[in-house]
């Protein structure tokens, strides 16, 4: 649509990536690719230039000062002015999150009158909304935002009520996460061979868990119903990532009879070969938004074994794409666990299945369009 412009705010960016930062780097990039006009906003960090271009994205990093508190105001301040002085310039505000960018730009899009969009982040119970609602300052927050009726967006439906909880009356869209299913994608027996080569893994059956090791996700849990069920199975399991469950892993690792078949990395810059070294994709989490992980993985060819619960419950059908249990009933995951590993070809047949529901419904490409129709409507 050559009358889109759209300027998207993300309180970080490239180079430092988390989940919102790499969607909001995807989508803009995707959408460009659509020939919408799109620029980012972001904080300016020490080392890194105001103006920059990431994979043919303009990025402008705004001033601001200190750090903590002060920090944020000045970036807000910088923002507000920025999005006053440049009105002209763009049509819609895309927000990354419900933090303090989002005030300044829902207040100026309710002054200059132009549609402002904002992506809540997180799970059910654990995300941005119920975070923000214990506290004084947070429950000010949501009520502003509210006040300034942004159009909210969440990846998975169960955040839709949660929205009428804490926000009241307001606009809110269903949009899911996006992969690129050109860069994620399946690999023939060999490449996996060489890829787990590279690695250091083992043949057999692998089981692989990317992203965060943090309490929510439940991986010692995991990691205990594993080596209780491996056990004389032709297996390994792999955790990528960086968080404070890592000591833990790595000590239920050291107590563990098959601790040469349980392999801990720090984050990857680039998890695509583990990706390709892996069958089953594992997200025990007791919440989940629609993980980025999840659907790299899913493109990727891999099966998955997850909780039943947010994004993943919605991404993945059971017996199709994957296997899913309660969260947190260690019976259910075992016998979903026992299934995978005493059905030789079931992860090929799933994993074939979560990379045709990844390209359907989840390649960014589809997910730009979304949102082009959301912005224009």
């Amino acid at each position: 649509m050559d009358n889109l412009s759209v300027v998207m705010v993300s309180a970080s960016f490239h180079p430092y990536v988390g989940g919102a930062e790499r969607q909001a780097l995807e989508l803009s990039a995707a959408l460009r690719g659509r020939r919408v006009r799109v620029r980012v906003l972001t904080r300016r960090r020490h080392g890194l230039p105001a103006w920059d271009v990431v994979r043919g994205v303009p990025v402008e990093r705004l001033w601001c000062a200190g750090g903590g508190v002060f920090n944020s105001l000045t970036f807000l301040f910088s923002l507000w002015f920025w999005l006053l002085r440049r009105a002209k310039e763009y049509t819609v505000i895309h927000v990354h999150l419900a933090g303090s960018p989002a005030l300044a730009a829902t207040m100026a899009g309710r002054l200059l009158g132009k549609k402002v969009v904002v992506k809540l982040g997180g799970g059910k119970g654990i995300g941005e909304l119920a975070v923000s609602a214990g506290t004084v300052m947070g429950r000010l927050k949501l009520k502003a935002l509210a006040w300034f009726k942004p159009e909210f967006v969440v990846v998975t439906k169960d955040l839709v009520p949660e929205c009428g909880k804490y926000l009241g009356p307001v606009c809110v869209s269903h949009r899911p996460n996006g992969v690129d299913t050109g860069k994620y994608k399946p690999v023939d027996g060999e490449a996996k061979k060489a890829a787990r080569q590279r690695l250091g893994w083992p043949g057999g059956l692998g089981f692989l868990y990317a992203g965060r090791l943090s309490w929510e996700k439940q991986l010692p849990v995991f990691l205990h119903a594993w080596c209780e069920m491996a056990v004389d199975k032709d297996c390994f399991v792999a955790f990528v990532g960086d968080g404070p469950k890592g000591p833990e892993l790595e000590a239920l690792k050291a107590k563990s009879p098959l601790a040469e078949r349980i392999f801990i990395h720090p984050a990857m810059t680039d998890v695509a070969e583990a990706y390709a070294a892996a069958d089953v994709f594992v997200l025990p989490s007791v919440s989940e938004g629609l993980s980025n992980a999840l659907l790299e993985a899913m493109a990727s060819g891999l099966a998955v074994l997850g909780s039943r619960v947010g994004g993943t419950a919605e991404a993945v059908e059971e017996g199709r794409e994957g296997l899913l249990f309660a969260p947190e009933d260690g019976a259910e995951m075992r016998e979903k666990l026992g299934r995978f590993l005493g059905e030789p070809g079931l992860a090929g047949r799933m994993g074939a299945a979560a990379r045709e529901k990844a390209v359907r419904e989840f390649d960014m490409a589809c997910v730009a369009k979304g949102y082009e129709e959301l912005y224009a409507a």
